[in-house]
């Protein structure tokens, strides 16, 4: 029964995301949660492996690239396009019909927190930690462990560690331990 069901939900969301045509979509990667929002969607490219739950919202104005085994938490937020509000050509308020487009390139195997808001024209390094309620503003450097508002660099990962599991041939944590959890206790 309960496989049936999910085969059910599975179908519902096929349809409903018929027309959603991505620029790239890369093999397994999960991104058609109903509950999701893609605005030009043409302009959003997904690595291999990437996993984009609920309550994911990408603005592709500007363009997105998002680069293999990326995985979100829900409720992140990711912008390529802002109003015009400040500009010397300003010609109404609060903002004008001028969109500012900026592509935005998120690396490999990064981790996005929950409700984490990326803003247009930020890169993203490879194996990036952002922390969850972070709004990133400027670009992040590869390894480094982002967090507030706006988000400043907390400290770097262990590169050593992360160079040599970037070197191995399955890097990404699904191919290694499918879904499986091991909980371990601080202290």
């Amino acid at each position: 029964m309960k496989r049936l069901f999910y085969k059910a939900v599975k179908l519902w969301n096929s349809l409903y995301y018929i027309n959603l045509k991505l620029k790239s979509a890369g093999r397994n990667s999960i991104y058609k949660a109903r509950s999701s929002t893609f605005t030009n969607p043409g302009n959003i490219t997904l690595g291999d492996n990437c996993s984009l739950p609920n309550h994911t919202l990408i603005d592709g104005t500007g363009g997105v690239t998002i680069g293999n085994g990326v995985i979100f938490a829900p409720e992140v937020c990711v912008y390529s396009g802002s109003h015009n509000f400040d500009s010397p050509d300003l010609n109404a308020l609060p903002f004008d019909n001028i969109i500012i487009a900026a592509p935005v390139v998120i690396g490999d195997y990064v981790w996005v927190g929950r409700r984490a808001m990326i803003l247009p024209g930020v890169k993203i390094g490879t194996a990036a930690v952002i922390a969850a309620g972070s709004i990133v503003t400027k670009d992040v450097p590869e390894y480094a462990v982002v967090g507030g508002n706006p988000a400043k660099i907390l400290k770097y990962r262990n590169v050593e560690r992360v160079q040599h599991l970037l070197s191995q041939e399955k890097p990404f944590i699904y191919e290694r331990f499918g879904h499986k959890k091991i909980i371990r206790n601080r202290g």
